[in-house]
């Protein structure tokens, strides 16, 4: 559970250019599902620039070369910056390492709107 709060406070990184200054697009409107170990939580990423998740975090995401998720903590405002996969289609899985410090691997996934 630990590692999936670290993975989920960084997706709070495949990198290279093919998921630099990629769009979210693909997530609008859908809810992307974080999965690592036993754990698992959905997040919703809004156009305006808003994050939030079934844990009951919430803040902002920015996209560069990085997804990076500001979001207000018990100590303090974290930013954690990751990969993002903008190729990923709705009921499509991406498996990463590069959101936990060390190394465990997290799915992602785009679930369609309900």
């Amino acid at each position: 559970m630990k590692t999936m709060m670290m993975a989920a406070t960084a997706l709070l990184a495949l990198t290279g250019a093919a998921f630099a200054d990629g769009d979210m697009s693909n997530a609008y409107g859908h809810t992307v599902r974080v999965t690592g170990g036993d754990a698992s939580f959905d997040a919703t990423f809004s156009e305006d620039g808003s994050y939030s998740d079934s844990r009951g975090v919430s803040g902002s995401w920015s996209l560069g070369e990085q997804l990076c998720i500001s979001a207000a903590t018990e100590s303090g405002v974290q930013e954690s910056c990751g990969p993002w996969n903008p190729d990923l289609a709705v009921g499509g899985s991406w498996t990463t390492e590069g959101w936990a410090p060390d190394g465990a691997m997290i799915t992602v996934e785009i679930l369609a709107a309900e």
